[in-house]
């Protein structure tokens, strides 16, 4: 008979260990690992040191600091908890295996009393440590405060060049070399021109509109919603009709379209677990997307996809 974990199990991974208890342990394993990375192996064996009995580990985890053996109870089906036998199974395995820094136990259940009561003096009983986790899925309760949807409202300001007015400010120079192009007798030139680039005194290019302009312009004024200033251009030339005309600037107005867009990042998990503390503070909400990047190789070994 299926429990209620095997079923969260099989939703996200796709079909159920035909051993009970297995899935469980898996997904403890997983657990065990995002609260301490390192690396961990499901279903290890190690023999024990006086007794040289062959201890199986639900979960064993290995650190740079420490190396912990983790044991998985699912009691879902027979709604109890974990008791005082199983955590004293745990506890009289510890002082036996020398390589084990300390123990952790998973259970979808909860704990007694008399349970909690035991890891809590375990350091004292058996010289080394047991925490308590609890592993189920997630209630609303759990998940409050939990962030499912991130929204964000860009406002999105585009420079509208192409509606923008240019008006080239010249030196008094620059003014003086174009009266050149003056037929005798006139007043009055009109002339159309592309303004792409402008140029050194000796008529080569050395800077183009679009890198002029590649690094924006400046302030929008926020009563006309345009920006208004000028570039600077000393030192630079224009070609008028082939007269090297020098500039002071080049002074612009430039609107800008405005546009506001939304972006929602949504979790959308159909299957979360929750991760305790002893005290069933809640310490991660493990959704499917986070359980589906992990996978055990043909010898138990934790893998990330």
């Amino acid at each position: 008979m299926a429990s209620p974990i095997d079923k969260v199990f099989e939703a996200i991974f796709g079909g159920i260990p035909t051993k009970a208890g297995t899935a469980f342990e898996k997904l403890a394993s997983i657990a065990s690992h995002i609260i301490g990375g390192g690396d961990v192996k499901h279903d290890d064996k190690l023999r024990g040191e006086f007794s040289k009995t062959l201890y199986q580990l639900d979960v064993h985890h290995l650190t740079d600091d420490a190396a912990t053996m983790g044991e998985a109870k699912d009691y879902t089906i027979r709604n109890s908890k974990v008791g005082r036998p199983d955590l004293q199974k745990l506890g009289g395995a510890l002082p036996d295996l020398k390589d084990i820094d300390a123990g952790s136990f998973f259970s979808a259940t909860g704990y007694t009393k008399p349970a909690k009561q035991y890891a809590k003096e375990a350091k004292n009983i058996t010289g080394k440590s047991i925490t308590l986790y609890g592993l189920r899925p997630s209630t609303e309760l759990d998940e409050h405060g939990f962030i499912k949807t991130i929204v964000i409202t860009m406002h999105i300001i585009i420079p509208r060049p192409e509606q923008a007015k240019w008006l080239p400010h010249l030196t008094k120079k620059g003014k003086e070399s174009l009266k050149i192009l003056l037929k005798e007798g006139e007043d009055r030139l009109e002339y159309q021109m592309s303004l792409r680039c402008f140029y050194d005194d000796s008529g080569k290019e050395t800077l183009s509109l679009q890198e002029l302009t590649s690094y924006g312009y400046g302030d929008i004024n926020q009563d006309s919603g345009k920006s208004h200033a000028c570039f600077c251009l000393k030192g630079y030339y224009m070609d008028i009709n082939g007269v090297l005309a020098e500039l002071n600037g080049l002074e612009y107005e430039l609107p800008y379209s405005h546009t506001t867009q939304e972006l929602r990042i949504t979790d959308d998990s159909e299957n979360r677990l929750t991760l305790s503390d002893e005290a069933g503070n809640v310490l991660k909400i493990l959704t499917d997307k986070k359980l589906k990047e992990y996978e055990f190789d043909a010898s138990g070994n934790l893998k990330k996809r």
